[in-house]
């Protein structure tokens, strides 16, 4: 998963790699209004040489700036029960997965975590 060009990789039935892209545009627009960030039309206090346009502000209330505040009660969770798995050495190194999977397709996950542990941020 890349945030920066809002991509994400993942491997398709056929061995090939599928890619979902985001748009960093919307991705922004979203985050500003988790944040309640309004946005207002405001004249400037003195017109300069008869300009009348308006300039845009950005309003932001210091009480809407933890967007997690309102959210604690509607939280996501998983739709199934999950199984820890060992991915590395350490006793910490573990990971969550689905226990519907069938048992192919969460042995070959399981493969791809292992060889990609160096990947996760312990």
């Amino acid at each position: 998963m890349s945030t920066l060009y809002l991509a994400m990789k993942y491997p398709l039935d056929n061995g090939k790699i599928g890619i979902v892209k985001g748009d960093q545009a919307l991705a922004r627009k979203c985050y500003e209004l988790s944040l309640k960030i309004k946005h207002r039309a405001t004249k400037p206090k003195l017109p300069l040489l008869g300009d009348t346009t308006s300039v845009g502000v950005n309003i932001v209330s210091t009480t809407d700036l933890d967007p997690k505040e309102e959210f604690q009660d509607r939280r996501v969770s998983p739709i199934e029960e999950l199984e820890q798995v060992q991915i590395g050495e350490a006793s910490n190194q573990t990971t969550n997965i689905g226990t519907t999977l069938p048992p192919e397709e969460k042995e070959r996950i399981i493969a791809i975590l292992r060889n990609n542990k160096d990947l996760f941020a312990w």
